[in-house]
């Protein structure tokens, strides 16, 4: 197994990066105005600083399973110009592009007030609605589809890869582990069916939604621009709340219960009730966010096939709790 980090802190890795980077400015006809430094280096991906004079370009590779990453931008930066941050250039056979710097992210802001949240969530609402037409463009572009009906039975095989791993394996699973997850399966398909009787159309569950994840706009009146879509699936767009609302009760110590939440959302749920009265939408969302931690542990799972040792010890325990806790109750909790 290739060690993704010791390879990009190595120095051939660093060279192909930078020749790469140098052809991209060339052809822009762009100047590098300072030395190129590597900020970050996890097993998922690593990230190039480029001062140049045209502001800082930032340079991404991700771990190879979520090589498509670079190709769904581009596609995205097609399809909805004004909400994703556009590439300067991207290289799909290795995953690699090149995005301008925009600025501080909303999370610089460090507000406790629930409209923060409730900006980043309809916001991505307004993406999601634009792109519910381009379900082929996304997923030839290489956006993973889960339609909700295949989300049981993707569970289901997964149970045969975790329980034949040896015991000491971080994502081993034990029979009485597989079972507690199979009993569960009964209740995702339910999900699937409240879903399916909803009618909301899938689009782009962005799988990491917060305000670290989007940029502030110049001006009240311009879209958020996201970024950071390689943990994306093309699936459900309610699924895409359960990172917000975990990341909510973190932030203010709280429940999915405290009025904060419950209004962030509902701002969110507003912007759908072209599809369905807003009653039907919130009495769907825990369907919606039993699928989003499927969603949660099929982006791990995507990761965790190429990590090291350390890294699969570190995050293949974390991967297997979705698992564990497929339909744990969220909102009535």
């Amino acid at each position: 197994m290739t060690d993704l980090q010791a390879l990009w802190a190595g120095r051939e890795w660093r060279s192909q990066a930078e020749q790469w980077i140098q052809l991209v400015l060339e052809s822009f006809s762009v100047r590098q105005t300072g030395p190129i430094e590597q900020p970050r280096i996890r097993f998922w991906s690593t990230q190039l600083t480029v001062p140049t004079d045209l502001g800082v370009l930032w340079f991404k590779e991700n771990n190879p399973g979520q090589l498509a990453e670079a190709s769904v931008v581009a596609a995205l930066a097609e399809l909805v110009p004004d909400h994703v941050v556009k590439p300067l250039a991207v290289e799909p056979s290795r995953g690699w592009m090149i995005t301008p710097d925009h600025g501080a992210t909303l999370a610089s802001l460090r507000s406790s007030d629930y409209q923060l949240w409730a900006r980043v969530l309809t916001d991505f609402a307004d993406l999601q609605k634009a792109l519910i037409p381009h379900a082929d463009r996304l997923t030839a572009a290489g956006l993973v589809n889960m339609n909700p009906e295949v989300a049981a039975n993707f569970v289901e095989n997964q149970l045969l890869l975790h329980t034949g791993l040896p015991a000491e394996h971080p994502m081993f699973l034990s029979h009485q582990g597989a079972d507690h997850v199979l009993a569960q399966l009964p209740r995702i398909r339910a999900a699937v069916e409240t879903l399916r009787a909803l009618g909301v159309p899938l689009s782009l569950d962005h799988n990491d939604l917060h305000p670290r994840n989007a940029f502030l706009p110049g001006s009240s009146t311009e879209p958020l621009r996201f970024f950071d879509f390689a943990d994306a699936y093309w699936a459900h767009p309610f699924s895409a709340l359960l990172v917000p609302i975990t990341l909510m009760c973190e932030q203010w110590a709280t429940t999915p219960a405290d009025p904060r939440v419950r209004l962030a959302v509902g701002a969110y749920l507003e912007q759908w009730t072209d599809f369905a009265p807003l009653s039907a939408l919130q009495a769907s969302l825990d369907a919606a966010l039993y699928l989003g931690r499927v969603h949660r542990y099929g982006a791990w799972l995507r990761l965790l096939v190429y990590a090291d040792d350390a890294s699969m010890s570190t995050y293949g325990p974390g991967a297997l709790e979705y698992l564990a806790d497929l339909t744990k109750p969220i909102l009535s909790a």
